[in-house]
């Protein structure tokens, strides 16, 4: 698994599989991270600059939703060289409100050396936000 391609597909396998160790694996130890929020309301936000940091990111995103109540469909993978985006739609239930939340999506991956070292996250932060206030 060396393409942007595979590991992209790699990526969205474990995404779907909740399989933080396994996400954490694609990434290089330096990696540029940003999923856009408050981290003080939703604390898998912010930037992340080290592989280690990768699995928490997925747990505390993952154990703040409701088990169950998350749809993610992934609408297009555009690869082009080193670039990957994933455009998807993600509706979640969050748990400490029981509010659910629609957000449209784009992430973008960059693979060097058959490892990824930066995610980007393009979402509606206010819908995020509001659902956990």
């Amino acid at each position: 698994m060396t393409t942007t391609a595979e590991i992209t597909g790699a990526f969205l396998e474990r995404l779907g599989a909740q399989d933080a160790e396994g996400l954490g694996a694609l990434f290089a130890e330096d990696i540029d991270w940003i999923v856009p929020g408050d981290p003080d309301l939703t604390p898998w936000a912010g930037r992340r600059t080290h592989r280690s940091e990768v699995p928490a990111h997925f747990r505390d995103l993952w154990s703040a939703l409701v088990p169950g109540k998350s749809v993610v469909s992934v609408t297009a993978v555009v690869t082009e060289g080193d670039e990957a985006v994933i455009f998807a739609v993600f509706d979640h239930v969050a748990a400490p409100t029981g509010r659910p939340f629609h957000t449209d999506v784009a992430l973008r991956l960059t693979v060097v050396d058959g490892a990824v070292t930066r995610m980007h996250l393009f979402e509606d932060t206010a819908a995020t936000a509001a659902a956990f206030a």
